[in-house]
């Protein structure tokens, strides 16, 4: 079950409001973009500024904290497309973004707040990222929350169900490893070493990873008129 959430937040909680603050009549929109790298590694945005000239926007952004480079690929009327890199160091909406899995859909910034349309691949990601940004004392408001049950007859390539590739990798990973044999061959700590992350981000993945995986098997085996059962 993939879900789709949209939200508001205050434009000073991401890391391009600032922008607001010199410029009140800036108008930021994300350029949607098919990810042809792997979930571990940090996405490359695209992203459409108007109503201010491009020199002031590309010396403003790289003022920013939380953005390493900037780089403005194009013009077109009065906006201009620039790719940006995220640090290392990130907080806000991003790294909670990222360490959930959730993908930007559209992103639109003024000088009040900015409205995200969010995906995730289920209501625990969605949940463990709400949980995230609200502890980092961003307020959250959602304005519309959808979802989409994955077809029992969908499959992949490789025969099975749709799970969500980067959860595949990361359970098939634990299970070559020896991290679900008894007793373990692997511990958590050797699995993050592998992927370079913290236990702790390395831990909500495979929780989500597990989430999914039932949500994609179990729960679409069962009839969704059914009762549950005791």
């Amino acid at each position: 079950m993939v879900v789709t959430a949209e939200i508001t937040v205050p434009a000073d909680t991401f890391a391009l409001g600032s922008l607001f603050q010199t410029y009140p009549d800036v108008v930021v929109e994300f350029e949607p973009l098919v990810p042809l790298q792997s979930d571990r590694e940090t996405n490359l945005p695209l992203v459409w500024i108007g109503g201010v000239e491009p020199d002031a926007v590309l010396s403003a952004l790289t003022e920013i904290d939380g953005i390493d480079v900037v780089a403005r690929l194009a013009t077109d009327g009065e906006k201009t497309l620039f790719e940006l890199e995220w640090s290392d160091e990130l907080d806000g909406i991003v790294q909670p973004l990222l360490d959930t899995g959730g993908r930007i859909l559209t992103a639109r910034g003024t000088v009040d707040h900015w409205t995200f349309r969010l995906l995730f691949d289920s209501h625990v990601s969605l949940s463990e990222f709400n949980m995230a940004v609200t502890g980092n004392g961003i307020p959250v408001t959602l304005r519309r929350l959808s979802s989409s049950t994955i077809q029992r007859d969908a499959v992949d390539e490789a025969g099975d169900r749709s799970l969500p590739p980067n959860h595949r990798e990361t359970l098939l990973l634990a299970y070559h490893s020896g991290y679900y044999d008894t007793p373990r061959e692997c511990q958590l700590a050797d699995l993050a070493a592998k992927e370079n992350v913290s236990d702790s981000a390395l831990s909500k993945r495979i929780r989500r990873a597990t989430a999914s995986l039932i949500e994609h098997t179990l729960l679409a085996d069962e009839d969704p008129e059914a009762p549950p059962r005791d």
